[in-house]
């Protein structure tokens, strides 16, 4: 995060301070987490002055599969609902159409992976409000240095034209209402100024969500990843110098050409008293997969991640609750990151209601619920003996709502009330709901 004093002005000077400041200090960070999660690790740059000998650059991606995991227990697409007892149908017509279940988990996915995530509010061509997910990369926030913390400025970078030779940027920044352009000559060029708009928001249109300390989920394991790439594939280099092992000839003389004719032949003359024997190396196999093993474990502990795929994580579990418990230590973690999406999410609905046309006031978003359902299996037979034993103890709506396969309490009740009403049509042997005994025909 960058802070300024909030009555400073944001020159040309300071905007360039903090740009030079983001390429050489963060965005180096938040490149590396990106190659790290699409398989580029320190190992492919593996070599030795041999060119002869074996080198082998193997990855097991640990860092994807942990930021995997995470977005598909906290955010799969539906496992995110929005809910109020207000009416909020225009905000969730704003939601749909951004298709906000996808954004959702994108916008996890981005968090997890680089530490932080950003997405930019704007109107269509149509007039409608849009919001879309930024490069973490390519873009920042400043925020104001006081105790309140409130976002001042977003900026972001991109390249003028991804076509052409021109090494010309553009930098928009974005404040509560308006928005400044500038061309930048190369990535850490001069910055010049060259128009201003105004926006259709009350604020700063971004919303930006950070991971604690701004670091990936997989932060905490990566010289673990190092250790287990370097020691796997140090064991295949091992390995094929075995396959190519050296023969040993002894007492004996052997020009060029012999030696490739008994290769050919596959047949050795050896005079009386020579020997051949390979010369191989001594390797403790078990010793390294011992090694492989506790750095497979030490990565999942140290992100507080299972092995979904492990005997020992599956082995025995018979029911959701068994699960769970042995969820315990991702559910910290996620609990955490869950807050924090939280407060994100209900910023992109606030500046959704800071659209004039919605006429939506802050009490409106305020009580609008942001329920996250983790992604596991269910024990349907056990929700619904609670369910079953608390009746008369608590409201309908209330039991309905512990029934994971309801997402929308309120609708359910108005459909359960419309067959009550049915079933009385049906089985009320011609009596009304008052009890009185209505009328087969017409008075005569």
């Amino acid at each position: 995060m960058f802070y300024v004093n909030k009555e400073a002005e944001l020159t040309t000077e300071l905007l360039y301070k903090i740009i030079t400041r983001f390429n050489l200090e963060t965005k180096p960070r938040l490149r590396k987490y990106k190659n790290y999660y699409d398989g580029i690790h320190a190992i492919l740059e593996k070599k030795y002055n041999d060119a002869t000998k074996p080198c082998n650059r193997t990855v097991i991606n640990y860092c994807k599969n942990i930021v995997d995991c995470y977005c598909g227990y906290l955010a799969t697409p539906d496992f995110i609902s929005y809910r109020s007892d207000n009416d909020i149908e225009s905000i969730m017509e704003v939601l749909r159409y951004n298709d906000y279940q996808c954004e959702d988990s994108d916008f996890l996915l981005d968090a997890l992976i680089y530490g932080t995530a950003a997405e930019l509010m704007f109107m269509d061509n149509e007039a409608k409000v849009r919001f879309r997910l930024i490069n973490p990369e390519q873009c920042f926030g400043i925020y104001d240095d006081s105790l309140t913390g409130d976002l001042l400025y977003f900026v972001r970078m991109y390249k003028e034209s991804e076509w052409s030779e021109s090494d010309t940027y553009c930098v928009d920044v974005y404040d509560d209402w308006q928005i400044k352009h500038y061309k930048m000559n190369g990535v850490n060029g001069g910055l010049t100024f060259v128009s201003e708009e105004f926006h259709y928001f009350s604020q700063c249109p971004a919303n930006i969500f950070y991971l604690p300390d701004e670091r990936s989920i997989f932060d905490c394991i990566l010289t673990i990843q190092d250790s287990y790439n370097e020691l796997l594939s140090a064991e295949i280099d091992d390995y094929q110098a075995f396959c190519d092992a050296y023969l040993t000839l002894t007492g004996m003389d052997a020009e060029r050409d012999d030696i490739a004719s008994m290769k050919a032949s596959r047949v050795l003359l050896l005079p009386e008293g020579g020997n051949a024997q390979w010369l191989t190396k001594n390797a403790n196999d078990a010793q390294i997969q011992n090694m492989l093993d506790n750095l497979h474990k030490a990565a999942y502990r140290e992100a507080s991640c299972p092995d979904f795929s492990s005997e020992s994580f599956v082995g025995g579990v018979s029911s959701g609750i068994a699960i769970q418990y042995r969820l315990t230590g991702m559910e910290t973690r996620a609990g955490k990151i869950e807050g924090l999406m939280k407060k994100a999410l209900q910023r992109r609905i606030e500046i959704i209601c800071g659209i004039a046309s919605l006429k939506l006031g802050e009490e409106v978003f305020r009580d609008i619920q942001i329920d996250f359902k983790r992604n596991i299996p269910e024990d349907l037979t056990a929700a619904i003996n609670t369910v079953n034993q608390l009746k008369g103890s608590v409201s309908d709506a209330t039991l309905l709502g512990q029934l994971p396969f309801i997402t929308d309490v309120n609708a359910e009740l108005e459909r359960l009330e419309e067959q009550k009403k049915k079933n009385i049509e049906v089985y009320g042997f011609g009596f009304s709901d008052s009890g009185e005994e209505e009328d087969e025909g017409e008075e005569e």
